[in-house]
C-alpha cells in the first residue's frame, strides 16, 4: 500500500496584504525623511545663529570700548549711518555701514579699514546728552541743539547703536537666522 502524503497549499502574500503593506511602509518613510529634514534645517538654523552671535559679540564689544573710551564725537551721519569718535590717542576712529555689501566697516584716519560686521543688513546710531539739572536722564540730543550751539559735539554723552544681522540657511530656503543687537554707551573719558 502507498500513502500519498497530503499536499500543502502554498502560501504567499495577498494583493491586499501588499498595498496594505507597502502604504504602512511610505507613510513611516515620509514621516522620517520629514523628520530628518527638519532636524537638518534646525542644526543648520542653530549653526547660523551661533556665528551670527559670535560676530556680534565681538563687534560689539570693540565698538563698545571704543565708544566708552571716545574723547569726543566728531560726526554723525544717518543717511548713510556713520559715527566718527575721537580716541584718546587723538586718532579718528569711523564707524559706518555698507548697505550693497552688507558690512560694518571699522576706519582710522590712519588709513586702517576693518570689517567689524558680514551680513549686516541695518545699522543706525542715535546721539543722546545729559542735562545737568537732571542726574539720571538721557535726552536725545537734537538737530534743534546741533543748530543752536555749533558746539554740539561736546553735548554728546552717550551712544545708541543698533544693528541686524542675517543669514540664509541655503541660496533656495526661505528660513532666515537673525540677530538684532542694540546698546547704550555712555562717554567715559569725555573732554570738556
Amino acid at each position: 500500500m502507498f500513502i500519498k502524503s497530503r499536499t500543502r497549499a502554498k502560501s504567499g502574500w495577498t494583493l491586499a496584504e501588499m498595498i496594505i503593506a507597502t502604504g504602512v511602509f511610505s507613510i513611516s518613510g515620509l514621516a522620517l525623511a520629514s523628520l530628518f529634514v527638519f532636524g537638518i534645517r534646525s542644526f543648520a538654523a542653530m549653526s547660523n545663529y551661533a556665528i551670527l552671535d559670535k560676530a556680534n559679540r565681538q563687534a560689539m564689544d570693540k565698538l563698545t570700548a571704543e565708544v566708552r573710551e571716545a574723547v569726543k564725537v566728531t560726526a554723525y551721519s544717518n543717511n548713510p549711518p556713520a559715527l566718527t569718535i575721537m580716541n584718546p590717542d587723538g586718532l579718528s576712529v569711523t564707524y559706518s555701514f555698507d548697505p550693497n555689501t552688507k558690512r560694518m566697516l571699522r576706519s582710522t584716519s590712519d588709513g586702517t579699514v576693518q570689517t567689524l560686521l558680514t551680513n549686516c543688513s541695518l545699522l543706525n546710531f542715535s546721539l543722546f546728552q545729559r542735562n545737568p539739572s537732571n542726574s539720571f536722564g538721557i535726552y536725545s540730543a537734537s538737530n534743534v541743539l546741533v543748530q543752536a550751539t555749533g558746539d554740539w559735539m561736546h553735548q554728546v554723552k552717550a551712544v545708541e547703536l543698533t544693528w541686524k544681522t542675517s543669514m540664509t540657511i541655503s541660496p533656495t530656503a526661505n528660513v532666515n537666522s537673525e540677530n538684532v543687537q542694540t546698546a547704550r554707551v555712555v562717554i567715559r573719558k569725555q573732554q570738556d
